[in-house]
């Protein structure tokens, strides 16, 4: 008799446990009695906003979802809060809230000297290809050929001798074009290895050409021409990407790149020579917005042949007459040329 009674109360208590259990984990709820329920908290709060004048447009009547209804009890609490600070500080408020507008521009003055290097020529130059996808920028197959390291060669040599330049870093891309020609530039620099920098965020990648990767580099000519109609236009996208518009760039993206990077370094460097091994529109695209002159003209401004150095130097002070005179935060001439605003 004990035993059978201690067995009932086990099984009452487990019964208990598993009905416990799953109405916590809701099998036994109705699907219809949800939904009567949420109409009715519907009905509720409707009445609630109805009764203190609040209005709504939503084509199914006067239905407010929680999202609609959290998004109008934050905003009328800061309202709230605004205009009770308005009064504490003895000042109106006034509910004309304007979109939040700035704006970035580049350094007038940089505080570095900066030599830009386009990669020597490599295997796709010989075949005459495009090639920009970062899925390849490891493949040593298309790194330099001994045309390839003799400009690098002839590109370290006017550094020094024609520049008088010392430089004590060097960035480079790290598509193996680039990559093979910092480790030329590297020994005839008589730089450290310490003192090479990969860049693995992309701000020294080629331009992304999208769909004209592996084509004949004649197709440039068309992408330079809608350059210039329209510093937004793009090469065409890959069109089996999962995401068509991050396989191509425009100058204006390129110009962003250009803002990045450079914050960057003067952010890091002062009075030093940098080498910068990269490929030829982002560097066309990085003297156009240096020096403030046409996005979209820039492969004529400031073409780039293979192995070719440029020594962008804004580092002196500016000559009488210069827009280039603000002061930045180191108390130098910098930020803030107004001779063109690309944004």
């Amino acid at each position: 008799m004990t035993r059978t009674t201690t067995t009932t109360k086990a099984a009452q208590v487990e019964t208990a446990y598993v009905f416990n259990r799953q109405r916590r984990r809701g099998l036994f709820r109705n699907d219809e009695h949800r939904t009567n329920r949420r109409r009715g908290e519907n009905r509720s709060s409707n009445r609630r906003l109805n009764s203190r004048g609040a209005s709504c447009s939503s084509p199914i009547g006067n239905v407010v979802t929680p999202s609609e209804k959290t998004t109008r009890t934050t905003t009328n609490r800061r309202k709230a809060l605004l205009a009770a600070s308005g009064l504490v500080l003895g000042t109106k408020y006034y509910d004309n809230t304007e979109e939040a507008k700035a704006f970035i521009d580049l350094p007038s003055r940089l505080h570095n000297r900066y030599f830009l290097v386009r990669h020597g020529e490599s295997t796709l130059d010989v075949r005459n290809q495009i090639l920009s996808n970062p899925s390849y920028k490891y493949d040593t197959t298309y790194g330099l050929t001994a045309k390839g390291v003799e400009q690098v060669h002839e590109a370290a040599r006017i550094i020094v001798e024609e520049y008088d330049g010392s430089p004590s870093w060097l960035y480079t891309s790290n598509f193996q074009r680039s990559f093979q020609t910092a480790l030329v530039m590297r020994e005839d620099l008589g730089l450290l290895f310490s003192e090479v920098r990969t860049e693995f965020s992309g701000l020294l990648d080629p331009r992304k050409m999208g769909s004209l990767d592996f084509q004949d580099q004649s197709n440039w000519k068309e992408v330079w021409e809608n350059d210039l109609k329209d510093p937004l236009s793009t090469p065409p996208p890959v069109s089996d990407s999962l995401q068509p518009s991050a396989s191509v760039e425009s100058v204006r993206d390129l110009y962003r790149r250009t803002l990045e990077a450079f914050t960057r370094l003067e952010a890091t460097y002062f009075g030093t020579d940098i080498v910068l091994v990269s490929h030829a529109d982002t560097l066309s695209c990085f003297c156009a917005a240096l020096y403030g002159t046409d996005l979209g003209r820039h492969h004529l401004d400031y073409p780039f042949e293979l192995g070719e150095v440029k020594c962008v130097d804004l580092s002196g002070i500016p000559e009488k007459g210069s827009k280039m005179a603000p002061t930045d935060i180191q108390g130098e001439y910098a930020v803030g040329d107004k001779a063109v605003n690309y944004l």
